[in-house]
């Protein structure tokens, strides 16, 4: 069973207070490229990303975009990861992969999540996250059956979204038969869209970080 400080912590959805998140130095920072999500970064200046510590692992969210275009993004920003949160297939995966790119990819739903469906993506990605299905690609706040995933057994490791918050962050390592390698939090701990509640975060980081939780 894992331990909550042997977890990392992804921390979604940055745009209006991005240097007050880095300076919580969480292990993972995204920033969302879909034109339709609130968190959408626009004409972000690059130098922004550039500027954070290489320590922080900085992952573009996509959907459904253009193959050429997330490539584009990702040496434009220095991205580390991709995160593709649509219908993008086993074919497109591969492609990102021959060019040197981390893959994270995303499956939502609950009960109508088809298990057998992810397993043909295994060869091509580098992680999973696993979150609830929202009509919008994310940051809908809404809690994932977390258990559920001790049902399959995956080789890759696993990012857990899905309405993480304070109260059920400790129930994240209750989960067996699965690498739990991050947890990714967006909607639970921002003021609005795109700006995060740094006071939220730090209670976060702090429990965590507690041996005791």
């Amino acid at each position: 069973m894992p331990k909550l400080k042997d977890i990392k912590l992804k921390v979604c959805g940055l745009r209006d207070n991005i240097d007050e998140v880095i300076a919580l130095k969480p292990d993972y920072v995204g920033f969302i490229f879909y034109d339709k999500s609130p968190r959408f970064v626009g004409d972000l200046d690059p130098r922004v990303l550039h500027d954070i510590p290489n320590t922080i692992k900085k992952i573009g969210v996509f959907v459904n975009e253009d193959i050429e275009e997330v490539l584009h993004k990702v040496k434009t920003y220095r991205l580390d990861l991709v995160q593709l949160h649509g219908y993008e297939t086993v074919e497109y995966c591969a492609k990102l992969k021959e060019e040197g790119v981390q893959v994270i990819k995303v499956f939502s739903g609950n009960n109508d999540l088809d298990w057998m469906e992810f397993k043909v993506y295994e060869e091509v990605v580098d992680f999973f996250l696993f979150d609830t299905r929202t009509d919008k690609y994310g940051g809908s706040g809404k809690s994932f059956d977390w258990s559920r995933l001790e049902k399959v057994h995956l080789s890759k490791p696993v990012f857990i979204s899905g309405g993480v918050n304070l109260d059920n962050i400790e129930k994240v390592s209750d989960i067996q038969e699965v690498h739990i390698h991050a947890v990714d939090v967006n909607s639970k701990f921002e003021i609005s869209p795109g700006l995060k509640n740094i006071n939220l975060l730090k209670q976060l980081k702090e429990k965590m970080l507690c041996d005791t939780v």
